[in-house]
């Protein structure tokens, strides 16, 4: 996915020419290599302290994950079996939000009629635990739909006689099986990042960057289906890169990904692109699922992670 998004900084010309402005301070512009370092978003911008930590939690957590890859691979059934390396990826993904964030500014320094939401990293991060975007229709129904999704899995476990929580003694953690309890207090906090992280870094990428674009050059129906159809897009990659990709299951996730896209976008260009309420929406809905899978039916848990239960 990082290579998606790197195409796009890089062919970011393709949405046409920007009028004039009359502002006299022209806003600060990354290079485009920054892109692909490392913490050089910071870096460049003379923060080295955020520099240093971002590209610490990328290039030591990608390390992980590759040299436990094999590992994770075989205690796991789901393309997200990869935590260590998934983290390293979401962290290069939250520093470079820097460079879209500089893109858009440009734009708007050219064209200020151009619209998007102007949101400090400080708020960004936060949005999905204030309570203007947590108590919103959006956010609450992708939270009924993470409910029924679990209840659904549920039962199904059920029908399959599959093991509850209490019956685990162990689950798989990277090369090892550890206790449940103890697994749990790794898991359960990775699965509400993985949440926390999609839900800041997908939505600022395709409602706050990707969207406004695409309806300021063809309009708001046409920017509303292009850059959810791009949404369900990137999400392939997570089946193809697999040993024996399930396509259908990779039809099904585009196409629901999509159509969720397509809700977070009309939500966005209603409130004026505001993006905080569907940051919070998206954020909670995939928590939701990560950690509830855990509690639910630990066999079809959304990580994946294997376990050993008690004889």
């Amino acid at each position: 996915m990082n290579k998606v998004f790197s195409v796009l900084i890089l062919s970011v010309n393709v949405f046409g020419q920007y009028k004039d402005s009359l502002l006299t301070t022209k806003p600060a512009k990354l290079p485009i290599w920054t892109i692909a370092v490392p913490g050089a978003s910071y870096f460049y911008q003379k923060k080295y302290f955020e520099g240093t930590i971002f590209a610490t939690m990328e290039i030591g957590l990608t390390y992980l994950g590759v040299k436990y890859d094999d590992k994770l691979k075989s205690n796991s059934t789901t393309p997200y079996y990869n935590y260590p390396k998934s983290f390293g990826i979401m962290a290069f993904k939250v520093e470079k939000l820097a460079n879209f964030k500089t893109h858009l500014e440009n734009v708007q320094y050219r064209n200020p009629e151009f619209k998007y939401h102007d949101i400090s990293t400080k708020d960004l991060y936060l949005s999905p635990f204030k309570k203007e975007n947590v108590f919103t229709p959006i956010t609450g129904v992708m939270v009924l739909i993470a409910g029924a999704t679990l209840t659904a899995n549920y039962f199904v476990g059920e029908k399959n006689n599959s093991p509850s929580l209490l019956d685990i003694e162990k689950m798989a953690f990277a090369d090892r099986y550890i206790p449940r309890n103890q697994a749990l207090v790794c898991y359960l906090p990775i699965g509400f990042s993985y949440g926390w992280g999609a839900g800041v870094v997908e939505e600022y990428q395709f409602r706050n960057w990707l969207l406004p674009l695409l309806d300021n050059n063809y309009g708001q129906r046409k920017g509303l289906i292009y850059s959810s159809l791009a949404f369900g897009a990137v999400h392939a990659p997570n089946f193809l890169f697999q040993k024996n990709p399930d396509y259908g299951l990779m039809a099904v996730q585009v196409a629901g990904t999509s159509l969720a896209g397509m809700f977070y976008a009309r939500d966005v260009q209603r409130r004026n692109y505001n993006i905080g309420p569907v940051v919070a929406a998206h954020a909670w809905f995939d928590a939701i699922l990560m950690v509830g899978s855990f509690l639910i039916n630990p066999e079809n848990n959304f990580l994946g992670v294997n376990f050993k239960v008690n004889l």
